[in-house]
């Protein structure tokens, strides 16, 4: 049975084929990409690819591409039900996101269990609802019943409701621009993209309910039109804010950020040091460890040994070369450094000065192979 010509208008993208392959491609590549690239995925990452993924859904099911391929087996009625059950998702990963932004604790998986059971009982009555117009391949607004706003309000209603977390959060970080500059320009980028997302569900309610009352006018023709610009703009613009993440994750993946960079500097020394004072070695068993964490441990674990090597380091002076400071580590860490030195020694001066202990590690690997020692 062939779709109704309003069905045909409201159930298929309006977007020129080029932009909304480029629209969705970016977005699908961005979530991909995020994804594998993440060192660490936490419960927050995993509701935001949920959500994505829905939205990436409810984009896909409205090309006409996509339904050429599945019309063979799915009326276009049927997979607009599809379109509108995918949105519901997207519904209930927003409201999952926002309680995990908002709240001080991890939402509890019986919360989810009950977010996902709200949105099979919203699907469920959206099936319901639609069966007579899914029967004849018509849109619902064809029915010119209760069933129409009916319909649309159960359809349209559950993401703004599940937006309202979110907002509240993002409008928080607008408010405190001058503790966190980057915050609110995330802040106000996600309050516009919201604030595009409760307009396209309001006009969605607006024109079912004039679709109920007989009234067909520029408002509901451009309605139609307009569905796909006010959704997939606003979500590509969203993907938008996952390219700092992205970049971060691919440089250290790499191995070029400024943690890695500083753990092949340190490494010769720290394993000669862990080698000499095995004692000092923080045994934190971790798994996939970020550089980050493994270079602060082996910060923590040289100057453990500089201060243990203290009652050697005195016939230093206060600003010694990197040179003299490895030959007085080397003898203090000898096997001969046995007694003696002065044992009322303070730690050096330069203990702390990072870019110091880098040119002294870097003064080291001139020197002796470090010993074999894993930095995990």
């Amino acid at each position: 049975m062939e779709p109704s010509p309003l069905l045909a208008t409201v159930a298929t993208s309006l977007v020129p084929g080029a932009a909304a392959a480029a629209l969705m491609g970016w977005i699908a590549a961005a979530l991909v990409l995020r994804m594998v690239l993440l060192l660490e995925r936490s419960r927050l990452d995993w509701a935001v690819a949920i959500l994505v993924s829905a939205m990436l859904a409810t984009a896909v099911l409205r090309d006409r591409a996509a339904q050429a391929v599945l019309t063979p087996w799915l009326s276009l009625a049927d997979i607009r039900l599809a379109t509108h059950i995918a949105a519901l998702s997207m519904a209930g990963a927003l409201l999952w996101v926002g309680l995990l932004w908002q709240g001080q604790k991890p939402v509890s998986w019986r919360t989810a269990a009950w977010i996902i059971a709200c949105v099979a009982v919203l699907g469920a009555t959206l099936a319901w609802l639609s069966v007579s117009a899914r029967s004849a391949n018509i849109a619902i607004e064809e029915l010119h019943d209760w069933r129409t706003p009916a319909y649309m309000m159960v359809y349209s209603l559950p993401t703004p409701l599940a937006e309202v977390p979110m907002l509240v959060t993002f409008v928080g970080l607008l408010r405190c621009w001058r503790q966190s500059l980057p915050r609110a320009v995330f802040g106000g980028v996600a309050t516009v993209c919201i604030t595009l997302s409760m307009v396209d569900s309001g006009s969605r309610v607006l024109s079912a309910w004039l679709h109920f009352a007989g009234v067909h006018n520029s408002f509901t023709t451009g309605r139609a039109a307009s569905n796909d610009w006010l959704f997939l703009v606003p979500v590509a613009g969203f993907m938008l804010m996952t390219i700092p993440s992205i970049v971060v994750s691919a440089t250290i993946r790499l191995r070029r950020d400024r943690a890695s960079r500083n753990i092949r500097i340190l490494s010769p020394m720290w394993a000669d040091m862990m080698a000499a004072r095995p004692e000092t070695r923080l045994h934190v068993h971790v798994r996939n460890s970020l550089p980050q964490v493994t270079e602060h441990r082996m910060w923590i674990e040289i100057e453990d040994v500089t201060i243990s090597a203290a009652p050697w380091l005195t016939c230093l002076g206060t600003q010694p070369t990197p040179a003299q400071v490895c030959a007085a580590l080397r003898s203090a860490l000898s096997d001969g450094a046995v007694g003696g030195g002065d044992r009322d020694a303070r730690a050096p001066e330069w203990i702390d000065d990072e870019k110091f202990i880098l040119e002294v590690a870097r003064e080291w690997q001139q020197g002796v192979p470090s010993s074999p020692l894993s930095v995990v």
